[in-house]
């Protein structure tokens, strides 16, 4: 029996075909995955990382706030929007994306990729520990086959290009464990009968908030040139991708609900490796292909998990 969630949702009502929102996750899936070659690109073109982030949620927030301008949807101001909005926009994208972005410039951006389906193996471990889940020994698997994946990256000196980036990509875990976090707060902070669209707009723009002082302080703040290089269109692209993900990201999930959207994690990974090999020429090493089958083997067990249960409820 379907739960109620998924009742309700146009695509378990048979309103839309299932092609709609399947061509949407497909190409939401490879605008994330090209968004790690954008960053790679930016900070190949000499971007700071704070210079970067600020750029991204400042242009990107203007850009959902108008579109919900547009469709007549308020921003709301009060105290509890925004202790949402500055909170899950330091956690959710302002420390996660300057780290991404850190890392990004000594990693391949096919192994920085691989840091996404951490997300949900680090999200129900946190879920465990505030006792918001019940354990299951086959995601508990899912987690070690993660874990696995990692060593298999770090440990090897023949891993990567270069053996001294090893802990640049333990850095990089960092992200995934923010977005973790930012998961179950923004579950629990959400203030009632508020629709996201606003939501993503706010937290976008209180990121650019708190990074304008860093900015500044930092005489880190990037200007966009002409004739337009490498780093204007790791912005620019950034910022694209950024604006129109947010937008498909929500009429997703209002069209086929949370379970359907989970399975971008793997169209993300498959297509960030496969861009940083277009336009990087990059190389893997066997270890890091192991390590690829490792972490999606736990990204599988995890949500095949929580899927049977979704679809049981």
């Amino acid at each position: 029996m379907a739960s109620q969630d998924q009742q309700i949702t146009p695509l378990a009502a048979g309103q839309v075909p299932l092609v709609i929102p399947l061509g949407m996750i497909l190409l939401l899936g490879n605008m994330w995955g090209l968004s790690f070659s954008f960053s790679k690109m930016a900070a190949n073109g000499g971007v700071h990382a704070v210079a970067y982030t600020f750029w991204q949620g400042l242009l990107a927030g203007l850009i959902v706030a108008a579109v919900c301008w547009l469709r007549g949807m308020r921003i709301p101001l009060g105290r509890e929007w925004l202790r949402y909005y500055f909170i899950i926009g330091l956690i959710g994208i302002a420390l996660p994306n300057v780290i991404l972005v850190s890392a990004i410039a000594h990693l391949p951006s096919g192994v920085m990729v691989l840091t996404i389906p951490f997300v949900p193996l680090i999200t129900y471990s946190i879920a465990i520990g505030l006792k918001m889940e019940r354990f299951s020994m086959l995601r508990f698997a899912g987690v070690m086959c993660g874990l696995a994946g990692v060593a298999l990256i770090v440990l090897p000196k023949a891993s990567l290009p270069d053996p001294a980036a090893a802990p640049w990509f333990l850095l990089a875990l960092a992200t995934p464990t923010l977005y973790a976090t930012n998961n179950v707060l923004a579950a629990r902070l959400r203030p009632p009968d508020t629709s996201s669209l606003p939501l993503a707009a706010g937290m976008l723009l209180a990121a650019a908030i708190m990074l304008t002082p860093v900015v500044f302080a930092m005489d880190v703040l990037y200007l966009p040139s002409l004739p337009v290089g490498e780093a204007e269109i790791g912005m620019l692209g950034q910022i694209a991708v950024s604006s129109i993900a947010y937008l498909m990201f929500f009429e997703v999930l209002r069209l086929a609900g949370p379970v359907f959207m989970s399975f971008t994690g793997y169209i993300v990974t498959l297509t960030g490796i496969a861009w940083g090999v277009v336009l990087f020429g990059e190389a893997h090493s066997p270890w890091v292909w192991g390590a690829a089958i490792l972490i999606f083997t736990g990204l599988a067990l995890v949500n095949l998990r929580r899927n049977v249960s979704s679809a049981a409820a």
